[in-house]
């Protein structure tokens, strides 16, 4: 999964959740779940991709185990009960629903890691560097078939899309509604 998906898909879920559970009403920070949803990528992918391509050759490592998701709720907890925030507990749970979009339980050497083995399977591509790493993720990720990657960046897409109109049609009702704009 990609950034549409990710990032579509949980915001999908957290406004469906607050939807459901009137405690969580406005009090989700969307920000916190935007950075969440994707945070193992945004830590992972240059280290595994970039900086050590010649060795580890992975775009999962790190923050896409259990272990990671362990000290992050840790830092979380600790920010809750110190300022009694709540930010940090989103953006804990978005970057788990991160591990579920990307099907971690698949690989469990990474998952579990370092119970499993102190190496993180290698995953090497066909790419000659990282303009072709890009170029090479870009066409896999858009390009239409009926497999998991496209579905869920098509999925998360939609999510993203629908959510903008409704929250662009809310503003453009509220402008109607001052009198600051006629219909």
């Amino acid at each position: 999964m990609f950034v549409f998906g990710h990032l579509g898909i949980t915001l999908g879920l957290f406004m469906l959740l607050e939807h459901r559970l009137p405690a969580l009403k406005g009090r989700i920070d969307y920000a916190a779940v935007l950075f969440g949803s994707m945070l193992p990528d945004l830590i992972d992918k240059p280290i595994g991709r970039v900086i050590f391509s010649g060795t580890i050759d992975n775009g999962r490592i790190f923050a896409h185990t259990l272990l990671f998701f362990i000290i992050l709720c840790g830092a979380a907890f600790y920010i809750w009960k110190k300022k009694n925030d709540m930010r940090s507990m989103f953006l804990c749970a978005a970057s788990f629903c991160h591990l579920i979009e990307d099907n971690m339980w698949e690989v469990p050497a990474t998952l579990f890691w370092p119970l499993m083995g102190w190496q993180f399977p290698s995953n090497p591509g066909p790419y000659d560097g990282i303009l072709d790493y890009f170029q090479t993720l870009m066409t896999y990720a858009y390009t239409p078939a009926l497999d998991y990657v496209f579905v869920s960046e098509a999925t998360g897409f939609m999510i993203l899309l629908l959510l903008s109109v409704r929250y662009l049609r809310q503003k453009y009702l509220l402008y109607v509604i001052s009198g600051a704009l006629k219909p």
